[in-house]
């Protein structure tokens, strides 16, 4: 086929397209009649290089009538050029890609709208043409579009990235980030570990966790968590905000807060680093937690000869797997023997007979507050230090 051949009612088409300057714009009147987006763009941008790029798609539709050939990657080129130069600009996407479908189906018309039954031919090819300009057109416009954005998230994040870092570290910053702070440190959990869809699973739940923030927040977060700071007059949406992340993301998300100002960010983000690392070596549930919340755990941590000593008062009992259990659920009833047993789904005799083991194997007893003291500090202790807790706790007697 060649492209002098297309004609309607014996006029060439690709002729049609010659005054390409004047029918831009048009082009450009009818996309700022039917577009809203581009009814607030400056004047100066219409009548320059929107119209100019309009005029350049007309050129290459009337290059492909003329000689049948698709546009080559010279001529493309401006065409993602001014894509990039709408991202830039922050115009939707949607509303670019809206006028090429305009300026397309407004052209198509007037080449096409006075075609005779004898033209069908010539029909059929003229818009075979235009629809391989469009599938082109389109898909080189979305590419340079979002490659352009990508760009400039990249660097907004890595913008945000930094001056995040800058601030844990207590390095001075030039841009203005108010004077005080949340400071929310954070453990993404309950993501697959294993096949082939894990890394995918972990990306998009941390998409999903960064989606879900204030779009202001500033934050370095990967997939098994990190830190976000956010305004100190979110303190009390904390406990939602947390709830809200792990839902919109379909995982456990485990936290710990502190506030300061920007000056003190870096001990903050500290307190809140270890609070987190207690909760989750204690195996508490996902959830907001403060340093209040593990105070004595918190402190043990802190681990110093006094932490082993502490739980050595304790391990007398590691040979029996029920004393141990039995004795931490009994402080966490309140000494309460009934509520022990009925958690333990034993008789309360048989809490008795626990009891009794323990004070014989440690010389220490319950009953007495100096050596409760003691026995709830030596529980914290194996905790932190990773010493095992549970064991069998069934009906036996042990």
């Amino acid at each position: 086929m060649t492209g002098h051949k297309l004609t309607v009612n014996g006029r060439p088409l690709h002729e049609q397209l010659v005054r390409g300057r004047s029918i831009a714009r048009d082009l450009v009147a009818r996309f700022v009649e039917e577009i809203p987006l581009y009814q607030a763009l400056p004047r100066e941008e219409l009548d320059g290089d929107i119209t100019r790029i309009t005029a350049t798609n007309l050129r290459i539709v009337e290059r492909m009538l003329r000689t049948g050939l698709p546009p080559t990657e010279a001529d493309l080129g401006d065409l993602a050029t001014s894509a990039a130069r709408r991202a830039t600009e922050g115009v939707p996407l949607g509303a670019v890609l809206t006028a090429y479908s305009l300026g397309i189906r407004a052209m198509w018309h007037a080449l096409l709208d006075d075609a005779a039954p004898e033209d069908l031919a010539d029909v059929l090819a003229a818009t075979d043409l235009v629809f391989r300009f469009q599938q082109t057109a389109v898909s080189v416009v979305a590419t340079a579009y979002a490659e352009e954005r990508q760009t400039i998230f990249g660097h907004e994040r890595d913008a945000r990235h930094a001056l995040v870092s800058a601030l844990l570290a207590g390095e001075p910053v030039g841009s203005r980030v108010g004077d005080r702070h949340l400071v929310l440190a954070l453990a993404i959990g309950g993501v697959p570990e294993d096949g082939a869809d894990a890394g995918i699973a972990a990306r998009r739940a941390l998409r999903r966790v960064q989606d879900e923030l204030d779009p202001t927040a500033l934050h370095l977060l990967d997939t098994t968590g990190g830190v976000a700071l956010l305004p100190p007059d979110q303190l009390d949406r904390l406990p939602a905000l947390v709830a809200r992340l792990g839902a919109a993301a379909g995982v456990d998300i485990t936290a710990a807060h502190d506030a300061a100002d920007t000056a003190d960010l870096p001990e903050a983000h500290r307190r809140a680093r270890d609070v987190l690392d207690t909760v989750l070596r204690l195996g508490r549930p996902p959830g907001l937690y403060r340093l209040q919340d593990v105070l004595l755990e918190y402190q043990l941590g802190q681990v110093t000869p006094a932490t082993a000593a502490l739980a050595a008062l304790l391990d007398p009992l590691a040979g029996n797997p029920d004393l141990l259990p039995t004795l931490e659920v009994h402080l966490a009833e309140d000494l309460n023997r009934r509520r022990t047993a009925a958690r333990l789904h034993i008789h309360p005799n048989t809490v008795d007979y626990r009891l009794r083991r323990v004070v014989a194997l440690t010389g220490l007893d319950p009953a007495r507050p100096q050596d409760l003291q003691h026995i709830g500090a030596a529980l914290a202790a194996r905790r932190v230090i990773g010493l095992p807790l549970k064991g069998g706790t069934g009906g036996a007697a042990g």
